[in-house]
C-alpha cells in the first residue's frame, strides 16, 4: 500500500479524521494531522488492533502467549511486516504505560528521600527494561536506522540506545515517522538555501565556525575567541579521523608530514582534533602529542567535525576544577594536582578519549579522561609516553592537596558526573591563580 493523507484514509473507511487520528494516537502513532502522509499498513493494522467500540483497554497486559514466536524460537519464523509493525505498536503501548507508572513512582521516592528504590521500583525497571530490548529489536527489523544516531549534544555515537548515555540527549533515531516533503515544499527549501548562500547567512558543509575578518581565507574556530566575535553556533569545533591514520602537518600543502598518527589509538579510541582555524580544505588543529601544546595542519577531508560550547577551567594553586556549558556551570569540585617534584603543567589543552576503567574502586576511580598534556618531567609513566589524565580515585583524602604524578584527581561522584557530560575535544584550561581567567 502507499502513503495516503489521514483524512483520505478516514473518508474511505467511514470515519471522520478526528476517530482516525485518535485511534492512531491511542496505537501509539503520534503528531499526525489531517494532511499527513502515512502507510495505510499502518492505519489498517491500528484499526485492526482497536476494539469494536473503539475505544483501548486502559490497561496494557502482556502474556507469553500473546507474544509472537521470535525467530529461532519453535515454529518461529521471520514476521511480516504487518504483524510486526502490530507487535510494535503493542510494545510501546505497553512501554509508555510501564514508564508512567515508573516515573510516578521514581519522583515520588526522591520527594520523600525513601531509600527503597530497589525494593519497589527494580521489579517496574526490569519489566521496563525487557519490553524496551525487544521494542528495539523489533524496531532495527522495521528501520535500521530507527534507534540510535550520532548525539547532536556531544557527539557520541551509538545504535543500541535511544538516549546518548553520556549526555543524556535524545537521539535523532527517537523519531519514528517522517512526513514526506510535497514537491512544492522541495522547492521552496531549494530556494530558500540558494538565497541564503548567495547572502552569505549560513555556513554549509557541516561546518560551524563563521569567516574570520582577517581577510586571509581562515576561519577561526579556535576555544579562546569569543563566541559573539566569531558569530559561531558552537564555541568549539572537534574534529574525528575516519581513517586509520592521520598525517600532520607544519604548514598547508607541505611535501612531507610532520607526524602520522594510528587511528585509532592504544586504549582503542580514535584520534580527535580540537579545532583552531580553517583554511580552505585544511584545519589547524591542537596535537595531542609532544611538546605540550603543539600545533599542526590536517587535512578537512580525513575527518569529520562537530562543535559543543564545554569548557573546563583548573586552578591549580586553590586545587580547584570548573567546567561549564557556555555560561553555565556544570560542576565545580576540589582536586588534586601534581606534587612539586612532578606538577601539572599549566597551558590550553583538550580531552582527547573517556576511558571507562575496569574496576571502579581501583585507582583511578570508574572514569578517566585522556588528556592532551603531557608530564615535563617524565618521559614514560606505566608504559606510555607521560600522557596526563583527569580521574576518579581510591584516596579521596589526597583531594585538595598536590598528591599526583601530575593527573588531576577528584572524587567519584565528580568524575561520573563529567564523564556523562563532557565530550571528547574539550578544552582544559590548567592555570596557577594569578593568571587564571575563571
Amino acid at each position: 500500500m502507499a502513503n495516503r493523507r489521514v483524512y483520505e484514509i478516514a473518508r474511505d473507511r467511514g470515519l471522520t479524521t478526528s476517530e482516525l487520528l485518535q485511534r492512531l494516537e491511542r496505537d501509539g502513532i503520534h503528531d499526525k494531522k489531517a494532511l499527513s502522509m502515512i502507510d495505510e499498513e499502518l492505519v489498517d493494522a491500528a484499526l485492526a488492533d482497536t476494539a469494536p467500540d473503539g475505544e483501548s483497554g486502559s490497561t496494557v497486559v502482556v502474556t507469553d502467549d500473546e507474544r509472537p514466536p521470535a525467530r529461532g524460537e519453535p515454529g518461529g519464523q521471520q514476521l511480516g511486516r504487518i504483524e510486526l509493525r502490530r507487535r510494535v505498536r503493542h510494545l510501546r503501548r505497553l512501554h509508555d504505560s510501564q514508564l508512567k507508572e515508573l516515573g510516578g513512582l521514581a519522583v515520588e521516592l526522591r520527594r520523600v528521600g525513601s531509600t527503597r528504590y530497589e525494593e519497589l521500583a527494580g521489579k517496574r525497571l526490569e519489566a521496563a527494561a525487557n519490553t524496551e530490548r525487544e521494542l528495539l529489536s523489533l524496531e532495527r527489523q522495521l528501520s535500521p536506522d530507527a534507534v540510535g544516531g550520532v548525539c547532536p549534544s556531544c557527539g557520541l555515537h551509538t545504535k543500541q540506545t535511544r538516549y546518548c548515555l553520556r549526555c543524556g540527549a535524545e537521539l535523532p533515531g527517537r523519531q519514528r515517522t517522517l512526513t514526506p516533503l510535497s514537491p512544492v515544499a522541495i522547492l521552496l527549501a531549494i530556494v530558500l538555501i540558494t538565497a541564503a548562500w548567495f547572502v552569505g547567512g549560513s555556513t554549509f558543509g557541516g561546518d560551524t565556525g563563521a569567516r574570520s575578518a582577517s581577510g586571509d581565507g581562515t576561519r577561526d574556530l579556535g576555544p579562546q575567541q569569543p563566541a559573539a566575535a566569531r558569530g559561531a553556533q558552537y564555541k568549539n569545533i572537534v574534529a574525528t579521523v575516519t581513517t586509520s591514520k592521520i598525517q600532520v602537518y607544519s604548514e598547508p600543502r607541505s611535501d612531507k608530514p610532520l607526524e602520522i598518527l594510528d587511528s585509532p589509538n592504544l586504549d582503542g579510541a580514535k584520534v580527535v582534533f580540537l579545532v583552531k582555524s580553517r583554511r580552505g580544505p585544511w584545519l589547524h588543529v591542537y596535537l595531542p602529542t609532544r611538546p605540550n601544546g603543539s600545533t599542526g595542519w590536517i587535512k578537512r577531508k580525513k575527518v569529520t567535525l562537530a562543535g559543543h560550547s564545554y569548557r573546563v577551567l583548573i586552578n591549580l594553586d586553590k586545587h580547584v576544577l570548573k567546567a561549564w556549558d557556555g555560561s553555565t556551570k556544570v560542576l565545580r569540585t576540589p582536586i588534586g594536582v601534581g606534587r612539586a617534584v612532578t606538577p601539572t603543567p599549566t597551558g590550553l589543552y583538550y580531552i582527547t578519549e573517556l576511558l571507562k576503567q575496569p574496576d571502579p574502586t581501583g585507582t583511578y576511580g570508574p572514569y578517566a579522561f585522556g588528556l592532551s598534556a603531557h608530564s615535563d618531567v617524565l618521559n614514560e609513566f606505566a608504559g606510555r609516553d607521560g600522557v596526563l589524565g583527569v580521574h576518579g580515585t581510591n584516596f579521596p583524602q589526597g583531594i585538595g592537596t598536590d598528591v599526583s604524578h601530575g593527573c588531576i584527581r577528584m572524587s567519584n561522584d565528580a568524575i561520573t558526573k563529567l564523564a556523562h557530560t563532557l565530550p571528547v575535544g574539550t578544552p582544559v584550561e590548567i592555570t596557577r591563580s594569578h593568571v587564571t581567567s575563571a
